[in-house]
This record gives structure tokens, sequence and C-alpha cells, in this order.
């Protein structure tokens, strides 16, 4: 019969075998993710699920169309970028729903079921290329291609930094992935990667279009500006994380 003091006696035995196998170190940090961080982060999951329950649901102005902010636990949209971000994809991801579309960063699988192809050099899932972006070169081609804050890190948040790195990417993702008349959709936060900073405004990412949105108070609330009211923005000040984004729209040539 199984019982709780079975039950008990199975985690002694597995505990023993990490501490034999593995060390008091590892032991430890099990230890502490099982009692203390997970209880915790279950708790602040709970509180997440009050505040989106309760939060007003608000609207931004996109391109003379209204979206609804974006509003999930995960990554505490609310405070972020995020808010959206996400919504403005979804919005590309609508009009080309019957179409190829790839996902360069694994972003939105954290909040919709995913129905096109994802690739991301570094996290692991079903369905997820693992695949360096600025040598990808895919058999077939797509006639969407999405990007929510990840381009940034390109060359910057890697080993080996490489400047151009995220431009050269760019230019693959537009060379190489796009079908003829496809189109490119790429958020990235200002401020954050200053040699992006650099290149965004110089013209020489390789973008046919640029849409610029600040941040303009603490409910994180977003407004589409011009370029010239985001030069100079700077990452995490005043509010947490991205107080202005640009999206960048590539177009391949008919």
């Amino acid at each position: 019969m199984y019982t709780p003091q079975t039950k008990g006696k199975e985690k002694f035995i597995k505990a023993r075998k990490i501490l034999e196998e593995e060390g008091v170190k590892s032991l430890f940090v099990k230890l502490f993710l099982f009692f203390i961080y997970s209880p915790i982060r279950n708790i602040l999951l709970f509180f997440s699920s009050v505040v989106i329950f309760f939060k007003p649901k608000g609207f931004f102005s996109f391109q003379g169309k209204r979206l609804p902010y974006f509003y999930n636990r995960y990554n505490t949209t609310w405070k972020n970028e995020r808010v959206i971000e996400v919504p403005i994809i979804i919005e590309y991801l609508k009009k080309f729903s019957s179409k190829r579309i790839l996902e360069f960063g694994a972003v939105l699988t954290h909040y919709y079921p995913i129905r096109w192809d994802v690739i991301d050099k570094y996290e692991r899932g079903k369905s997820i290329i693992n695949e360096d972006v600025i040598n990808f070169k895919p058999i077939n081609k797509y006639d969407l291609i999405v990007s929510i804050s990840t381009l940034e890190h390109v060359g910057f948040d890697e080993k080996i930094q490489d400047p151009l790195k995220i431009s050269k990417s760019i230019k693959n993702l537009k060379e190489n992935c796009l079908n003829n008349g496809g189109k490119g959709v790429i958020t990235m936060p200002i401020g954050y990667n200053p040699n992006m900073d650099e290149f965004l405004f110089s013209n020489k990412l390789g973008f046919d279009k640029k849409i610029f949105l600040k941040r303009i108070n603490k409910k994180n609330e977003w407004k589409e500006v011009s370029e010239e009211k985001v030069r100079g923005t700077k990452y995490n000040f005043p509010f947490n994380a991205a107080n202005a984004i640009v999206i960048g729209i590539i177009q391949s040539k008919e």
C-alpha cells in the first residue's frame, strides 16, 4: 500500500542519491527551488492573475488603428513594452494567417498556441529551429517574418560581440528568408543596445519603414511619435524596461 510514509521515504532516497551523485551544492539548489522558490512563484502568479482581472482594459493607436493593450502574467506585460509589442505583431499575423510565417525569437509561444515556424538560437522547445539567424537560409521562404524584442541581443548579448551582426541578420532575413513581396515586422527597444541605436538613426539597419512608439506615463500607456521624439531615449529610465520602441518594416521586392 502506498502511504505518506512511503512517499516520504522515496523523497529521502532521491535526496540522498542527488547528494552522492551531484554533491551538496546541487542538493541545496534543488531543495531551495522546491521549498522556497516554487511556493513564492505560485503566490506571485496568483496575484498577477488578480491584477490582470481587475486592471481596466485600455487601448492605444497604431497606424490609425485602435488596438488593446496586452495583459498577461508571463513577463508581467502590463509593466513593460510587451503590452504593445504583442498586439501589434498579432495584427500583422491576422493579415497573413493563411500564409507562411516565421517568428525570430521564441516570444509568442509563451502566450499563444504556435502555428508557424520559430527560429531561436538558444531556446529549446517543440518546433523551434535552433539556428543562428545570420546563417538561416530556408528552402521554403516566408511571406511574413515577425520578431519581438530579440534582434537587439544579436551580436550584443553574445560571447563574441559583433556590432555589425544585427544589420547582417536583417539583411539575411530580407534577402534569403522572405518570399517575393513578403514582409518583415521587427520590434526592438531603443536605448538597450547603443550600436543598434546608432545604426537605426543613421538608416543602416536596412528597414524600408520605421514606426516609433514612446511610453508616456507610469501607467505604461504608449503613443505613436516621430523619430525625433525618441532619439536619446534611455532604457530603464524614467520607467522600467523600454521607454521607446521601433517597429522596423522590411519588404521584399515583388
